[in-house]
């Protein structure tokens, strides 16, 4: 690669679009002269990129929802956006320019495809975003997560099958000594709908609580009422906003339950954790229950639905916490088959796509 490269990441708005950039930009580092993000302007982008040495740039982007309910406002702050992403590429002056997904990655693919500069595209989920959807008809190449999505893109486009590239990523196959942990995971974003549930799912399901620590990451807005929910089920938990070490907890997590983000997915493979997934129903295309569905099939997850519910979520979340919490061999086997498709390299192949074509890492 070329010492003097400038590679620019745009996208973000969730953990789920940032990590993955994350993930790749750490593998460059090194191997480019200088590394950017650019996104919504929201504390999580900024100080995840800000604290590992990267430049940030803030370029509002209008989602697909607002130009339904707002389309003249919509438009006038979509015009702006682009002029915004236009000049964060006269001040950067990139040479290749990595879309995460998400609407949030639009305004800055625009503006590097008007001036041909090389485009790769990341895209985490089984069924494509909206965004990469639109934005594949600009890009150079769409790197892919899962082999079946490649069938849902025009055949025109050059797609890679390298995985969903994942932070800090080490295969374990030991669990850290200590107490047995239940991690509940509702992405960097929250979930309410689990963070109200589970206090009373994990009080019907401990039977020995004080054999047990929760570790609850539940998004902002909600941690102090998640604290009082646990501590009147008499159930110690630690209830955080974030975690920032978030890998080291799956490794060391006997059962997980989260979301079916397609990042969260990706990093439990790698811990090879047992988990219960628990997709978002109003995910745009359904594409939480895709990825969670595209687990099961597999043998390395259990899925619980939401769509019929708060009652119906409860009940499926003590039926199958209970099952699991009470079999260390189907734990045991779930985290076998999660450890069995994992993609630890994920980083490294998207890093040697962008490596191959020259022009993309050539300097300016």
């Amino acid at each position: 690669m070329s010492e003097t490269a400038r590679v620019l990441f745009a996208g973000g708005g969730t953990g789920g679009h940032l990590f993955p950039g994350i993930a790749v930009a750490e593998r460059l580092m090194g191997d480019v002269a200088r590394i950017g993000f650019v996104g919504t302007g929201s504390k999580l982008e900024r100080s995840q990129a800000l604290v590992r040495g990267f430049d940030y740039f803030d370029v509002p982007a209008v989602s697909s929802s607002d130009l339904r309910r707002r389309p003249l406002r919509s438009l006038w702050c979509g015009w702006r956006s682009c002029r915004r992403a236009s000049t964060v590429i006269e001040q950067f002056r990139p040479t290749a320019v990595v879309g995460l997904g998400g609407y949030a990655s639009a305004p800055l693919v625009w503006a590097a495809f008007r001036r041909r500069i090389p485009i790769t595209l990341l895209e985490q989920n089984v069924v494509p975003g909206r965004a990469t959807r639109l934005l594949s008809r600009w890009a150079d190449r769409v790197c892919v997560s899962f082999e079946e999505t490649q069938h849902c893109l025009p055949r025109t486009r050059d797609c890679r099958w390298t995985g969903n590239p994942v932070r800090y990523c080490r295969v374990n196959t030991e669990k850290v000594a200590g107490d047995s942990v239940v991690l509940v995971l509702g992405g960097s974003q929250g979930a309410r709908s689990l963070n109200g549930a589970m206090p009373e799912v994990l009080a019907k399901c401990l039977v020995v609580p004080s054999g047990w620590q929760v570790v609850h990451q539940c998004g902002r807005g909600d941690t102090a009422a998640i604290r009082r929910a646990y501590r009147a089920a008499g159930v110690r938990a630690r209830v955080e906003p974030f975690l920032e070490n978030v890998q080291q907890w799956l490794e060391s997590a006997d059962l997980v339950v989260a979301r079916a983000g397609a990042t969260t997915l990706a990093e439990m493979a790698c811990a090879g954790s047992t988990g219960i997934v628990v997709p978002y129903p109003l995910a745009t295309d359904n594409h939480q229950r895709a990825n969670a569905m595209w687990y099961v099939r597999r043998g390395a997850a259990r899925i619980v639905e939401e769509t019929s519910g708060r009652d119906a979520l409860i009940e499926g979340l003590v039926r199958e916490v209970g099952v699991l919490l009470g079999s260390r061999e189907d734990r045991r086997r779930l985290g076998e088959a999660m450890r069995n498709i994992s993609q630890p390299d994920a980083a490294a192949a998207v890093a040697s796509v962008l490596s191959e074509d020259l022009s993309v890492l050539k300097a300016a």
